[in-house]
């Protein structure tokens, strides 16, 4: 029995041993394996750290616009060409007075008046005006603004057009022109014989009335970038023109009405202009059918008809 327990002791305390010497191989691997963790973590901290290092992210950026067009969107839109028309009707009480005073509003904006036409007040309809001007297009909307000032402004409407790619089309057909017209000049200094100068001639002459087109169509394209056409019509308060017109049924019945009174107006007008050439037409008619009847009574009778003498009859 001693002998027993002293083997079941023996037993006990080589299995304790055992498994506090696995224990500690254990503790010491996974501490190996968190170091060796740690360090992994730590060079890639460091190698994202030395990816996105100060004034790359900003780069990347930049980058990153310019891959999708961004960067130059700026510059595009600063460069865009776009043509600006407007229409605008302002009702006054004076046309005239108003239409001097817009003629000074567009001088002082830097624009110009290209047409005017003014049109006196008669009995039956109040004076009235009608301008064309030529504005900087940057001060079209304050133009607009500034009538508002002088009268009422019952309508308006103003249109952009981008005629950006019509610009840079103009822009490359004029410099392949002149680099061709120079080119031709050359081969024209150098040619020897008749013949080649005739031709060379012939061509500069059609290259050069080509060039001289195109650089015209793009300098009135330019105008038109450069200064907006705002045409303005001035009417007098209480015209019909300056006041609202109704719609609906009664809009179409007003201008139903309007239209038959200005049809009648015209035939009776037509009428009035003709009848006075009817009058003389007749007259002289008359005088026709007269003379045709004296004429006719003054002729002298025709010769006696001849009669047939009988024939004797023969016994």
């Amino acid at each position: 029995m001693p002998a027993r327990r002293l083997a079941r002791h023996l037993l006990a305390a080589a299995v304790g041993a055992t498994l506090a010497v696995t224990l500690a191989a254990c503790s010491g691997g996974g501490a190996s394996d968190s170091g060796s963790g740690a360090e992994a973590a730590n060079d890639r901290d460091g190698a994202r750290s030395e990816a996105v290092a100060p004034g790359s992210a900003e780069d990347a950026v930049t980058g990153a616009a310019g891959a999708v067009g961004l960067a130059e969107a700026p510059e595009e839109a600063i460069n865009r060409e776009l043509i600006t028309t407007g229409d605008a009707t302002l009702a006054v009480e004076d046309p005239f007075e108003a239409a001097e005073q817009i003629a000074d509003l567009v001088e002082t904006a830097g624009g110009r008046v290209e047409a005017r036409d003014e049109r006196a007040g008669t009995d039956d309809e109040p004076g009235s005006a009608s301008m064309t001007l030529r504005i900087p297009a940057d001060r079209v909307s304050a133009t607009l603004d500034a009538l508002d000032k002088l009268g009422e402004v019952r309508d308006r409407h103003v249109e952009t057009v981008d005629v950006t790619g019509t610009a840079q089309d103009l822009d490359a057909r004029i410099a392949a022109l002149r680099t061709s017209t120079d080119r031709l000049r050359e081969l024209l200094a150098d040619a020897d014989r008749t013949a080649d100068l005739i031709e060379i001639e012939a061509e500069l002459a059609t290259r050069q009335a080509e060039l001289d087109s195109r650089v015209s169509e793009r300098s009135r394209l330019s105008d038109e970038v450069a200064m907006s056409t705002l045409n303005v019509e001035i009417v007098a308060e209480g015209t019909p023109a300056a006041q609202a017109q109704p719609g609906g049924f009664l809009g179409g019945l007003s201008a139903g009405w309007s239209a038959l009174v200005k049809t009648f107006n015209v035939v009776v007008l037509v009428l009035g202009a003709i009848i006075p050439w009817l009058a003389l037409g007749g007259l002289v008619l008359l005088v026709v059918v007269g003379v045709r009847r004296q004429l006719a009574k003054g002729e002298p009778d025709g010769p006696a008809p001849v009669t047939a003498e009988p024939e004797p009859v023969e016994p």
